[in-house]
């Protein structure tokens, strides 16, 4: 199992501090004079890490763990701060650093994302404090943000966000929640801390850090077993869960393949069930899912997220095919395209890992892997009902009008594959003859641009494909090395000998349609005389018979 450990869980609690951030030495006291106007050097974020001994507390047992977390000088003020707030206003309030925050500090990674919960009062009330704390001392306050309730957004309960010491800290109640059968929206009630922690989605992401007490909580009993031993699993019962709410089958794969986690036997049963896929298409929004996505497509590993969206058979909840006006002879040939665009995206996070990347200009991972899952579906068009039967690609209704991905990961994708396709022809003259033909190889990169290596090594997956015994690396450092010597690196920049003002002139004509042709025919001749100078172009532009 390749998991990142949590630190080193200790039985002793030997030098454990249970009042640590309730104290203040007198160092810090000086630090934080009444007179400071600034933040003190010590919250500057860029400040080492110091080692907190942490006790664990498990469900209703007692506290027989501890464990050292790495806390910033920041993170270690602000929450010092936080209970002189709590000190000085007598308001009572258990605050709890809930979910990412604590999950990564046990990895020993770390979180800009502190959302604390408040048991006994609302999120704005309690930012109020804070401020009125921070102003008796002099230091920067500022305006309290306040986020409505909004269910379709995932915001359940009003959260107070505000800037203390440089970090964001949003404040919300505890919660629990109640769902129906026919909405993912649930119905929200302020809880108790074993409430909120079971109405999360994985029991990794429903630990607690007890500001008051300085300890770990895990309430469900399962979240630090399953952080050190790499599991993805759910507080309540999987089904349950996820009919609650079907996105989190989604949350689970993104997860697991953030951290590299597997999957609980019971949660893959669940998220496998044919009514959890009912439920994703009828309480999911497509937007919601591409954003889940989204975050799959950026982790260390992609393809593992793919094979699971495979394994658990929701392919088709991300990537549909069109309904109706798609001929019978594709609907064979897609047949198992599911499976395809896995094999094409496990060659491509190969390619990444190669570091096919280095050569780029620009972060191109998730253009490379977005075209790769495409690769089965290049060419392929459908009559499309809803635009009077016009025939459209159906990469365009997966992208646009099913999953509503951006017009612009369409365009990258489109452009990817159809220039991946014009350049085999050319790869394969290569690697047989030597043959480069610097014209038709440069108008392509032209038209690529900084997607130029994405196009070659998407060239170079189809033929993997269809022949894995080929290893295409050796190809590509060639052709890569012909096309830097040739030049043509960056030539989607090049400036024109001749521009449309001069060209006008020099043929004596008034501008229309017969100039773009010209302009694009200038191009063309650079890119075969990349030695010839404006005067030759000149010369030459008078010799075309030009209608």
């Amino acid at each position: 199992m390749n998991t990142c450990p949590i630190s080193k869980i200790e039985k002793s609690q030997d030098g454990y501090d249970r009042l640590y951030f309730h104290k203040q030495t007198n160092n810090e006291k000086e630090k934080l004079s009444p007179m400071q106007t600034s933040t003190p050097t010590s919250l500057k974020k860029d400040q080492p890490h110091e080692d907190i001994k942490v006790s664990i507390y498990y469900s209703n047992e007692k506290e027989s763990e501890s464990v050292d977390i790495k806390l910033t000088q920041c993170e270690i003020q602000l929450f010092k701060e936080l209970m002189h707030v709590i000190r000085d206003s007598g308001c009572g309030t258990t605050l709890r650093v809930a979910g990412g925050w604590v999950r990564d500090k046990l990895r020993g990674d770390d979180s800009n994302d502190i959302d604390i919960t408040l048991d006994n009062m609302m999120g704005e009330a309690f930012a109020e404090l804070v401020n009125k704390h921070l102003s008796s001392k002099h230091h920067q306050t500022h305006r309290i943000g306040v986020i409505q309730s909004n269910p379709e957004q995932s915001k359940h309960l009003e959260t107070a966000t505000v800037k203390v010491f440089d970090m964001w800290i949003d404040f919300v109640n505890l919660r629990s929640e109640t769902y129906t059968d026919t909405s993912r929206i649930p119905e929200i009630s302020i809880g108790t801390p074993l409430q909120d922690a079971l109405r999360r989605d994985l029991t990794i992401n429903s630990l607690f850090f007890n500001i008051n007490e300085n300890r770990i909580e895990d309430f469900t009993g399962k979240g630090i077993n399953d952080l050190r031993d790499g599991i993805i699993r759910t507080p309540l019962p999987s089904l349950t869960t996820f009919l609650d709410d079907p996105l989190r089958v989604f949350r689970s794969i993104r997860f697991a393949s953030r951290l590299h986690f597997e999957i609980d036997d019971e949660l893959f049963k669940a998220g496998s069930d044919p009514v959890v896929k009912d439920a994703i298409k009828s309480k999911i929004s497509h937007e919601r899912i591409a954003k889940e996505f989204d975050g799959m497509l950026s982790a260390y590993d992609p393809c593992y997220s793919v094979e699971l969206i495979n394994r658990f058979g929701l392919f088709d909840c991300l990537f549909s095919l069109p309904t109706v006006g798609l001929d019978e002879t594709y609907i064979k040939k897609l047949e198992n395209s599911n499976e395809d665009s896995e094999h094409y995206c496990a060659i491509a996070q190969y390619w990444i890992r190669k570091g096919g990347e280095r050569y780029e200009e620009i972060d191109t991972k998730r253009q490379l892997i977005l075209s790769a899952l495409m690769l089965p579906f290049y060419g392929i068009k459908f009559k499309n009902a809803n635009k009077k039967n016009k025939e459209m690609s159906i990469i365009h209704y997966m992208f646009i009008e099913y999953i509503k991905f951006s017009n612009k990961d369409y365009d990258d994708v489109s452009l990817i594959l159809e220039c991946s396709e014009q350049l085999m022809e050319h790869i394969i003259n290569f690697e047989k003859k030597r043959e480069f033909k610097r014209k038709e190889i440069g108008l392509i990169i032209h038209k690529s641009a900084q997607l130029w290596i994405v196009v070659i090594i998407i060239s170079l997956i189809k033929r993997q494909f269809l022949d894995p015994s080929n290893d295409e690396h050796l190809l590509f450092k060639e052709f890569v090395g012909e096309i830097e010597k040739q030049g043509l690196v960056g030539i989607w920049n090049i400036k024109r000998l001749l521009n449309g003002k001069q060209v006008q002139d020099l043929l004596n004509r008034k501008p229309g349609t017969w100039l773009a042709p010209v302009i694009q025919l200038i191009l063309e001749w650079q890119l075969e005389n990349p030695s010839k100078t404006e005067k030759d172009c000149k010369d030459w532009l008078l010799t075309l018979d030009i209608k």
